[in-house]
């Protein structure tokens, strides 16, 4: 069979849950099976780091902002767009797997499509975006339009459904894989601590996160919050500071070995979101022995099973129930790690790429 996927998520993303999930489906097809990325020039890490098997070339942009870094990115992100039009035109494949929702390939395709979709956040959170979305647009379109629907959980399947009305036969939930990581040791001189990782806003539910964990920092001085991600808004300094918690908080932009050994030396990791479509994190955590406390939501007991510590979101707490279980009980927190290995194993990226190339042989037929 051959494949091609397009340029969209990988003109876009440095880093990202995307282009990793892309990047490592193309690592485990089998030999049989070619695959072609419609691509010129890219800034992402997963092509640069795989150089050898993707021979793309990479273009590098540095992190920090410049004048005129937005006009760059868009004017390579439109020549890639070209040379993906002009390959999808040819013809030469049996299926096409676009990497995003822009419906640019509809006017030249004339094979099968498979679409990726991750999550309906944009249909389920809207407040997350703009009223009037064109991405929410052109979501539903590439959608209600493809020959089969891929989706990462039995949760955004059922979200599938009820958003758009798809016949359920033409959605095949293929989970994510996972490959456990090379670890690399840093020091990290942060002691005792409780990690969050990811984006803190609206469904993150990051609020409500720190102040059911107030009182436990507030009675331990030596346990520190560590947040993965952006640095500290002004709302959430004044709220740590309400919650006199400010200098036990740190917020830190960190590489994928690092973020590893965040894992690897927390004390334990919390998810509070409402809404995940899959939630990479969880084995992220289990990968690296550390304990899960999660949301009892969405696709959390799904994809975590009975490795996760389940709290309610909307709860205080049954938050600090679950965080201080963990903390305070020593057995139990071995015995969570302990399952979280085991519950690893139910993933892998050659099941995912074996369940995906099922998922384009329906489509072709």
């Amino acid at each position: 069979m051959r494949i091609l996927y397009d340029h969209q998520m990988f003109s876009i993303q440095k880093y990202g849950g995307v282009t990793k999930y892309f990047c490592e489906l193309m690592k485990s097809f089998p030999f049989e099976h070619e695959y072609t990325l419609s691509l010129l020039l890219s800034d992402n890490q997963y092509l640069k780091e795989n150089n050898k098997i993707f021979k793309k070339k990479n273009f590098p942009l540095p992190n920090s902002n410049f004048k005129g870094k937005r006009f760059f990115k868009k004017s390579i992100y439109n020549l890639n767009q070209i040379y993906s039009s002009h390959f999808i035109s040819s013809n030469e494949f049996d299926v096409f797997h676009p990497t995003f929702y822009d419906n640019y390939f509809f006017s030249v395709l004339k094979k099968p499509y498979v679409i990726t979709v991750h999550d309906l956040i944009a249909f389920r959170y809207k407040d997350t975006y703009l009223k009037e979305d064109p991405y929410r647009h052109l979501m539903k379109r590439v959608i209600k339009n493809a020959t089969r629907i891929i989706s990462v959980s039995q949760n955004t399947k059922q979200d599938i459904i009820d958003t758009f009305n798809i016949n359920e036969e033409n959605i095949d939930v293929v989970y994510h894989g996972f490959a456990k990581p090379k670890m690399i040791e840093r020091t990290l001189d942060y002691g005792k601590y409780i990690l969050f990782v990811g984006r803190r806003s609206g469904y993150k539910n990051f609020k409500r996160f720190v102040n059911s964990i107030s009182n436990l920092l507030n009675k331990e001085g030596d346990i520190k919050l560590v947040c993965v991600g952006e640095p500290f808004n002004r709302d959430e300094n004044s709220e740590l500071i309400k919650l006199k918690i400010f200098k036990q908080a740190i917020a830190l932009t960190v590489d994928e070995d690092s973020l590893n050994n965040l894992y690897a030396n927390a004390l334990l990791f919390v998810y509070p979101s409402f809404y995940e479509g899959f939630g990479m994190p969880i084995l992220e955590a289990f990968a690296n022995n550390c304990p899960v406390c999660l949301s009892n939501t969405s696709c959390f007991p799904e994809i975590a099973g009975n490795a996760g510590i389940y709290f309610d979101p909307n709860d205080q707490e049954s938050i600090s129930t679950a965080v201080n279980k963990v903390i305070y009980t020593k057995i139990f927190r071995n015995q969570m790690i302990n399952r979280g290995i085991e519950r690893l194993s139910e993933f892998s990226w050659s099941k995912t790429a074996k369940k995906t190339l099922l998922s384009y042989q329906k489509a072709v037929c």
